[in-house]
C-alpha cells in the first residue's frame, strides 16, 4: 500500500469488499493484457464480479495515480531485483518461499 493509503488501510479494504464508492483510490492489479507488467485502475471501476472473485487479485492500493504510480514502481523495482526480469509470477514464487 501506498504511504497515504496505507493509514486508511481499514476503511480501503472494507470499502473494496463492500463496493462502496472510494474516491481517488486507485488498486494495482495483475494486467488485463500481455502488455503491461501492472494495472493501475480506480477503485471504482472494478466489477462485481472481479471483488466477488477468488482468482481476481489487488497486489496494491493506494490513495491518487501519483502514490499509485510510486507502490508500482517500487513493485517493479522490487520484482527485477528478485527475479532479473519482469516475472510477477516467479515473483510471488519467491515471496511464498520467504
Amino acid at each position: 500500500m501506498g504511504e497515504k493509503a496505507g493509514a486508511l488501510r481499514p476503511h480501503i479494504l472494507e470499502g473494496i469488499r463492500l463496493g462502496k464508492a472510494l474516491p481517488g483510490v486507485y488498486v494495482i492489479t495483475l494486467p488485463g493484457s500481455g502488455h503491461h507488467i501492472l494495472d493501475i485502475r480506480p477503485a471504482a471501476l472494478l466489477t462485481k464480479e472481479e471483488r466477488g472473485s477468488s482468482t481476481f487479485m489487488i497486489l496494491g492500493a493506494a490513495l491518487g495515480y501519483g502514490e499509485a504510480c510510486r507502490v508500482v514502481r517500487q513493485m517493479v523495482d522490487d520484482m527485477y531485483r528478485s527475479t532479473g526480469a519482469f516475472d510477477w509470477k516467479h515473483y510471488m514464487d519467491i515471496l511464498e518461499a520467504r
